[in-house]
């Protein structure tokens, strides 16, 4: 049986990680708390923002278990299957069906890029039989697969039943422009990942959003998803500026655009900002940038 409607704001939450890159319990529980009471739709984890592919698969099922159990059916979740091979990808699956998902996020596999429209179809129509009635979200992220999903793919596999919804972050207009075109006719609903095109996407008719920035400050997201839903273009103009700024001072902060992710929740007092070895974490300069932003943050909201 199909899951309940997507939409929204979905948070592609991190997980905070200890020294020795184990999850922090504590700090990942916190994490979802505070998306969830600033008003989200949902929550992804294991996906890039998350770092599911670069945790052990011991700590990937206890992020996964501990987000299960800190939703217990609040908002919407959805876990992340990715991995370098159909046959990982359908373990994965098959975990987190065991835990008790029913909407999983699969992109292309990795390292060996795919290269044909039947390679995409195989992957996704193996992780279909796997997931069976429950919700597969197809997620193109060229940036970290090194592969487009082909436009004309993702419409065959909702004309095959496979999906009926996509996450699209390759922030190429040239690439979302007609796959929102496309996807009208076969009804394919679309979640924007690229922040930068937020007001673009709901305009265009997004049903939602995966703001990595939302880990941060999720209000401002939750409130661009309704001016959107309002077509209050004004004030999605207004929010998608703050987006911009956010965007700037964390994940385009870095050459690691995980660290500023991680440590901005880590000034509000979630997790320590550590990204899972080997990725670097941010510079003393650069850890100064983003407290100088939740300073003034806190300002604002009266301390």
């Amino acid at each position: 049986m199909k899951t309940d409607k997507l939409h929204g704001v979905i948070v592609p939450l991190i997980t905070p990680v200890d020294d020795d890159d184990r999850v922090d319990e504590v700090a990942f529980r916190k994490m979802i708390r505070y998306v969830v009471n600033a008003g989200v739709h949902g929550v992804f984890t294991g996906g890039s923002a998350g770092e599911g592919p670069l945790l052990t698969i011991e700590e990937w099922v206890r992020m996964a278990e501990i987000a299960r159990d800190e939703t217990k059916g609040v908002v919407q979740l959805l876990g992340g299957a990715i991995d370098t091979s159909t046959k990982r990808v359908v373990e994965r699956i098959k975990i987190l069906k065991q835990i008790g998902y029913t909407n999983f996020v699969i992109t292309p596999t990795f390292y060996t890029t795919l290269s044909c429209p039947e390679e995409y179809l195989r992957l996704f129509g193996a992780c279909k039989e796997a997931v069976g009635e429950l919700e597969m979200i197809a997620y193109n992220i060229p940036s970290a697969t090194h592969s487009t999903i082909p436009i004309e793919t993702l419409t065959e596999m909702a004309r095959r039943g496979w999906i009926r919804y996509c996450k699209e972050s390759s922030g190429d207009p040239d690439y979302f422009t007609p796959l929102f075109q496309q996807a009208r006719h076969v009804g394919l609903q679309i979640f924007m990942g690229d922040e930068a095109s937020i007001a673009t996407g709901l305009l265009a008719g997004a049903c939602g959003v995966v703001p990595v920035c939302a880990n941060y400050e999720p209000e401002t997201f939750v409130r661009a998803y309704a001016a959107g839903v309002k077509h209050n273009i004004e004030e999605l103009q207004h929010l998608q500026r703050r987006v911009m700024y956010l965007r700037e001072r964390l994940p385009l902060l870095a050459p690691c655009w995980i660290a500023g992710v991680k440590y901005g929740p880590a000034t509000l007092g979630i997790g320590s900002g550590k990204p899972v070895s080997p990725l670097q974490p941010l510079t003393l300069a650069e850890k100064k940038i983003v407290n100088e932003m939740t300073q003034a943050k806190r300002s604002r909201a009266g301390g």
